[in-house]
Order: C-alpha cells, then structure tokens, then sequence
C-alpha cells in the first residue's frame, strides 16, 4: 500500500509539473509571440531558419551601401548642377553683355560665376570632398576666386586624388560612381583663367564694348556653352547612377520583405491558438493541482475502504 501510495503521488507531482511546464511555455510564447526563444527549439526548422536570417543579413547590408551610395550620389547630383550653374551664369552674363554691347557688370558676374563653379567641385557630403579622389587634406580645386585662379600655376588649380570611388551594392554588382574634380573640371577652370586674363586685359572694365572685345567674348561664350555641355553630360550621368541604386534598393527592400515573412512564418506564433494553449495549460494546471490536494487529505481508512 505505501508503494502505490507513493506512485500515486509521484505521478500526481509528475502530472503538476508537466503541466506548470506547458503553461510556462505558453505565456512564454505570448510575451515573446516566438514559436521559441532559441534555435534549439525550433527542432529541424533551425537550418532553415539560420539560412533566412544569414541572408537576410546579407541583403540588409547589400541595402546599407546602396543607401549611402544614393545619399552620396543625391549630394553629388547638387555639386554637379553648381557647377553647370556656375557656368551657365558666366555665359548668360557675357551674352548679355555682347547684346547690350558694354562691359559695365561683367567681372562681377563672371567672379560670382566662378564662385559657384567652384562651390560646385569642392562640395563635401558627410565632411568629405565629393570629388577628391582619396585627397581629404584640402579642396580639390585650390582656386576658390578668380584671382586665385590667375596666381596659381595650371599645374597646381587641381588637388585631388586619382581614386574614383566604387561600391558593392548587391551580391552580383559593383558600382563605380565618383568623380574626380579635375576629369570633370579642367576645361571649366581653363575658361575661366582665359577669362581672367580678358579681365586683366581690358581693365577696367566699363563702358562700351569695342568690336574686338566682342568678338573675344563670342569666341569665350562659345566655348562656356561646350563646358556647360560637358557638365550636364556628367550631370545625366550621375542620374544614371541614381537611377541604377534606386532600382537596385527597391529589389533589396522585396528580398528583406520576403526573408522576413518567411522567417515570420517558422518563428511567429499564432496568437489566437497560443491563448488557447495558454487556457487548456492552465486548467491542466489546475486539475493536476487539484488531485494533489485531493492526494492530501486522503487517510490510510480511506485507501482501505
């Protein structure tokens, strides 16, 4: 008698603590709303699951670059269209000055001009030089006014290095998007010092205009137009650029969408039958808890009779 006492017991303690146990599991599930907290419990599904969250990593990093490429190559578009602005400018204003055929206004608008142009090719994004080629120490145009442009030897106007920047945006594509200053500003900044030097040439600049400063200024706006060309040709190339990282972060953000619902299917509970669970734990919980009450007040008369 006092064994199967004991094996009544040991089974109702049993019975209590399997079913504290699946409770316990439960309101695990619902506070998490995971199948389980580690691989481990996932049983065979962990292989698979590992396999979706490693390239979801992946992929998510594939997304990070490709994002700071588009940040870079927004701010690159903006430096590109300051210096075709630049341009652009000093070739409206020596237009104008040939119709209206005087030269009061013209150098101040041609130093603007170049102002921009240079704003353009020294433009930082997140504290580095666009167009620097690797050279973050100074300005990859050394001339930031007119006149600097006239003192500084041709050789010198330009500091920048030779590394064009490319970047790994997706698993089978690696993009070469920088600019370098001098590939993409040597002509414009010839221009302008041959301007400079029409300045200096026939200070100070005011009055009418004779017919052969006219005919220099003609030749000199024929000449901005080609680079104002040029630019925007590099202008549409970096839209290229923009539009190549666009498409390529749309397919990415599909790829994260799709791992991530097919990690959610293996690993999400479903809520409705994790608190039924819950409920059918608990009332185990219960019964067992019962029976061991029961166990309790039970007498030796009792397991006689």
């Amino acid at each position: 008698m006092r064994i199967s006492t004991g094996q009544m017991w040991g089974n109702a303690l049993s019975n209590l603590m399997q079913a504290q146990i699946r409770k316990d599991e439960a309101n695990n599930q619902l506070s998490t709303q995971k199948v389980a907290t580690d691989f481990a419990g996932y049983g065979r599904g962990a292989e698979i699951i590992a396999a979706y969250q490693s390239s979801l990593e992946r992929i998510t990093a594939y997304s990070q670059v490709a994002q700071s490429v588009s940040d870079r190559l927004a701010s690159q578009n903006i430096a590109l269209e300051r210096a075709s602005d630049g341009i652009a400018t000093g070739k409206d204003g020596i237009m104008d000055a040939i119709a209206s055929k005087s030269l009061d206004g013209l150098t101040t608008v041609l130093q603007s001009s170049y102002m921009a142009f240079a704003d353009g090719l020294n433009y930082k994004h997140q504290g580095a030089y666009l167009f620097g080629g690797g050279n973050e120490s100074e300005a990859p145009l050394a001339a930031m006014s007119l006149n600097d442009l006239a003192g500084t030897p041709a050789a010198d106007v330009f500091k920048n290095g030779s590394v064009k920047k490319a970047s790994k945006i997706d698993a089978t594509t690696t993009l070469q998007t920088g600019m370098l200053a001098s590939d993409i500003g040597t002509e414009g900044a010839t221009l302008f010092r041959d301007l400079k030097a029409f300045i200096d040439a026939n200070a100070p600049m005011q009055g009418a205009m004779t017919d052969a400063q006219q005919a220099t200024l003609q030749g000199l706006a024929t000449r901005m137009n080609a680079a104002y060309t040029k630019m925007v040709d590099h202008t549409a190339l970096n839209g290229t650029f923009q539009n190549r990282v666009e498409n390529t972060l749309k397919s990415l953000e599909g790829q994260e969408s799709s791992l991530n619902n097919l990690i959610s299917n293996k690993t999400d509970i479903n809520m409705a039958e994790a608190y039924t669970k819950l409920e059918q734990a608990d009332l185990t919980v219960q019964a067992a808890s019962q029976v061991v009450a029961n166990l309790k007040s039970v007498s030796l008369l009792d397991l006689l009779r």
